[in-house]
């Protein structure tokens, strides 16, 4: 149901909806869905503030949304900390009630020009409903997704992910390890998002977007490297995941 905004001065509805499903992402991480209200439409990818319901009362934070517009329902996903939101985000269960105020933000994808999607942990949520909106529309365009996760176990959503690359022929996955005990075996790239991987990234596309999603200290030190490739700030997007 359509209720009154919750944060006057931000824009955008305010919903309240139920939880549709909760699951453990990965051993740090963890996703909801709750069902689209009726009247919400949103671009790939915005972002909602989130209301729930913790120890201390209602609170609300920004989160982007983990999934593309082309979707029946809509995905959020954190990373599991101790503070009351999260705690209160993570025992979340199928029919309880959330509030969210939206769309908000510009972070979205320009559908007629290639796209090279750069994310750090679970900085992947508005790149993969990037991706999955790609996929959904056969846009004709060449997307780019460079991960960087500590390990392999933290690579949130990698099923979907999969998935996409194979029906998608224009997009391509490349993962990054950055922890100290890579798998042996592992066959992806190694170490943080450097200029190796975005030349890798970059190969063969015409003046292509970039979308940097993750920590402030990731896309931080994305923009320095773009800046040196000497990327014009154009066609640069951010998001920046600074925690809570």
């Amino acid at each position: 149901m359509e209720s009154r905004p919750f944060l006057r001065g931000w824009g955008g509805r305010a919903f309240e909806t139920p939880v549709l499903s909760s699951s453990q992402l990965t051993p740090t991480t963890h996703g909801i869905a709750v069902k689209k209200p009726v009247g919400f439409s949103f671009r790939p990818v915005q972002f909602t503030f989130l209301a729930l319901r913790t120890d201390e009362g209602w609170h609300a934070r920004p989160m982007s949304l983990a999934s593309s517009p082309t979707r029946p329902n809509l995905e959020y996903a954190v990373r599991i900390s101790e503070s009351p939101f999260k705690r209160a985000f993570a025992s979340l269960r199928p029919g309880d009630s959330v509030r969210l105020q939206g769309p908000l933000g510009d972070f979205v994808l320009e559908e007629d020009r290639p796209a090279v999607l750069l994310a750090g942990g679970i900085g992947i949520t508005p790149l993969k409903g990037m991706a999955e909106y790609a996929a959904d529309m056969s846009l004709p365009i060449e997307v780019r997704l460079v991960y960087s996760n500590s390990s392999e176990e933290e690579i949130a959503y990698r099923g979907d992910l999969e998935e996409l690359e194979r029906r998608n022929p224009h997009l391509r996955v490349v993962h990054t390890l950055t922890g100290n005990d890579i798998t042996k075996g592992w066959e992806g790239f190694v170490g943080r998002i450097g200029l190796k991987h975005l030349r890798e990234a970059t190969r063969g596309l015409n003046q292509p977007v970039f979308y940097a999603s993750g920590k402030p200290g990731m896309v931080v030190a994305v923009l320095d490297i773009l800046a040196d490739m000497a990327v014009s700030e154009a066609d640069v997007r951010t998001e920046f995941f600074r925690g809570y």
